[in-house]
């Protein structure tokens, strides 16, 4: 099966559809608080990609509560497909399936297999004509479309192993038969880190390895990751868990992709206020750049705002070889700004990856508990000033070169 997706025509698809059950049902929610929920979108290429790849965490693993898959049809009629559930046991559970027009299909991996704490899912469906995400609970929830494609090359700009309270592992998959190889490197605090298990590592065909990155390149405040695959492609992820108790008080879960290229200009729309910030402020948000290349770049972080907002000063950013620097938006240059975008464009034209990190989903109205309008940590009525992060809070956003007229937002 050929993972490799080109993009073509772009569609926007609103779904509204049924649902049909594979596993049991997701468990209530339980506090008065909803998690924060990390959300994203994405641009449709062609008649919907004929295979997805998800990959992240069971139930099993400590701090998951659920994790599903969805499947849901936008074809006509009925489309037919096959799910394939792997863990890094090597076992592999293969299932097909029938979606009625308008269908959803939900599939808990950890019922494939059970006790594995990790399970990658193939969705093939010929024809396409299928949008697949999934959704993790745990202190938080992180729900995203899945991925598309498999590659040669993987960039992680972010993750966290400050002590205490933070995990990270890196999530590779091999759906095909041909074992991969794959070189890992790491960014931390003090430059560039390999391991001696991260070289040569041999991820055997339809199957997954989480690699404990928290055992390997520990107490660093910021871990980018770079892979490369020696033979044969992979799908990449990474999950992080965050308790709180670490010295950046981050707390929540996230189940960020891979970026599987470097570009010299990425964008990520619909950034605004947040817990912590002033009326309008940027708050706690940062960009997290990344070089994976050979030569020094010279790049700028922009925030793009609406007119009524004016100008803001760039952050200018010079990055060797192999680094990573985090810009922190919270610096007072967005006091009073709205809703804006960020665009990182390099100013040599050389690539570069990037993420937005973001914690306290909260407006300036919710965390004053203004208005009429519930909070998602406070009830009507109630006032408070700027609160301690005493809820999930954390959301990382990969930035991207995809421009297309039509897109499909993750709602939920």
């Amino acid at each position: 099966m050929n993972a490799h997706r080109a993009p073509a025509l772009v569609l926007l698809v609103a779904l509204l559809v049924g649902a049909l059950t594979l596993g049991v049902e997701a468990p209530d929610g339980v506090g008065e608080a909803p998690p924060a929920v990390a959300r994203t979108a994405m641009s449709l290429a062609g008649e919907s990609s004929d295979l997805w790849f998800c990959i992240g965490p069971t139930a099993a693993l400590d701090g998951i509560r659920d994790r599903s898959v969805q499947v849901a049809s936008i074809a006509a009629g009925p489309v037919d497909g096959r799910v394939i559930v792997v863990d890094e046991r090597g076992r592999v559970v293969e299932r097909a399936f029938r979606l009625d027009a308008g269908g959803r299909l939900e599939i808990r991996p950890g019922r494939f297999v059970p006790g594995a704490a990790f399970a990658a899912v193939t969705v093939e469906v010929p024809g396409g004509a299928v949008v697949v995400s999934q959704r993790v609970e745990g202190d938080g929830v992180d729900q995203r479309p899945c991925l598309t494609r498999t590659s040669g090359t993987w960039l992680v700009p972010w993750s966290t192993t400050a002590r205490p309270g933070n995990r990270v592992w890196l999530l590779l998959h091999n759906p095909f038969p041909a074992s991969a190889v794959v070189d890992l490197r790491f960014v931390g605090d003090i430059g560039r880190r390999e391991t001696l298990d991260s070289q040569g590592m041999v991820v055997a065909g339809r199957s997954m390895v989480a690699y404990d990155v928290t055992e390997r390149i520990s107490d660093s405040s910021v871990v980018s990751a770079l892979v490369h695959v020696r033979v044969g492609q992979v799908a990449a992820a990474r999950l992080q868990l965050a308790n709180g108790d670490g010295p950046t008080g981050i707390r929540g879960l996230d189940l960020a992709p891979g970026l599987p290229e470097a570009r010299s200009r990425l964008f990520v729309s619909g950034v605004g206020p947040v817990a912590g910030s002033t009326d309008g402020s940027g708050g706690d948000l940062s960009v997290v750049v990344l070089n994976p290349g050979e030569e020094t770049i010279e790049l700028e972080v922009v925030a793009r705002t609406s007119p009524s907002d004016g100008f803001v000063e760039p952050w200018p950013v010079v990055l060797r070889a192999g680094q990573r620097h985090v810009v922190d938006l919270g610096d007072g240059r967005l006091d009073g700004v709205g809703t804006f975008s960020i665009e990182v464009r390099t100013l040599d034209d050389q690539p570069v990856a990037a993420s937005l990190v973001r914690r306290g989903a909260v407006t300036s109205d919710r965390q004053t508990g203004g208005g009429d309008q519930a909070t998602d940590d406070q009830p009507v009525g109630d006032r408070v000033d700027v609160p301690d992060l005493d809820v999930p809070d954390l959301a990382v956003r990969p930035l991207t070169a995809v421009a297309a007229r039509g897109w499909l937002v993750d709602l939920g």
